[in-house]
């Protein structure tokens, strides 16, 4: 039995942006609400990719976000950590439909301080990726997006939609445990006891100071992490 009040942490959606796509993540947040939760925190790549352009706006996205105003407009926080996938989402109609929008969390429960972060950026000698993340998300490739015609833009959501429908959005053959325990160890003097990652696609409890965990990806599971803000204690549940 779930008590009410409790905090929610997901990661890894990755929702379809064709009609339809949606419904199991609305059916979920339905499912949630009966659960009187204190604050859902989403921890990136809600969908297969998300650029928080009006150009990329598909029915998918519009009913997502719909319900997610309607669950922070009756009183639940709805937290967005930018993950991988999204693109621009600050100053957009996607900070518009939550709470707030960061790149990291801090949620105090009991004793326990636990930061929430996406872990893309994790592997501090990834230099490809973090050249492309550098690239493709900055001020000027954000304003590039005004001069890319809608028909085009239309074009790309169903090209990558239909090559990301058929992957399964395996990231690493290994993870990268070292970076995880070295990047633990200089967010312990913030006070951190418990590291929650997603972008990984692979469960995972590894014990520390501070400890380090892997969400479960909800596209695949459903899974979600449950803080109880009181004692500071957690546990996965399948809403």
């Amino acid at each position: 039995m779930i008590r009410a009040g409790q905090i929610f942490v997901i990661g890894d959606s990755h929702v379809g942006l064709t009609e339809g796509s949606e419904k199991a993540i609305v059916a979920w947040v339905d499912r949630l609400v009966a659960l009187q939760p204190r604050a859902l925190y989403l921890n990136g790549d809600l969908f297969h990719y998300f650029i928080a352009d009006s150009k990329f706006y598909t029915k998918s996205v519009e009913n997502v976000f719909a319900r997610f105003r309607e669950l922070r407009d009756s009183g639940v926080a709805v937290h967005y950590v930018e993950g991988n996938r999204d693109f621009y989402l600050r100053g957009s109609f996607a900070e518009a439909s939550v709470s707030d929008v960061a790149e990291e969390y801090v949620i105090k429960a009991g004793e326990r301080t636990y930061l929430i972060e996406h872990g893309d950026l994790i592997n501090d000698r990834d230099y490809p990726y973090r050249f492309f993340r550098f690239v493709s998300k900055n001020r000027l490739s954000k304003f590039a997006l005004k001069f890319v015609p809608r028909s085009i833009a239309k074009k790309f959501v169903d090209g990558v939609e239909a090559r990301l429908s058929q992957s399964n959005f395996k990231h690493k053959s290994r993870l990268p445990l070292e970076h995880m325990h070295r990047y633990a160890e200089t967010r312990r003097d913030d006070g951190i006891t418990d590291i929650v990652f997603g972008h990984f696609h692979e469960k995972v409890v590894m014990p520390g100071d501070p400890s380090v965990m892997i969400l479960p990806p909800w596209f695949e599971t459903g899974e979600a992490m449950v803080i109880d803000p009181s004692s500071g204690e957690f546990e996965w549940v399948v809403v």
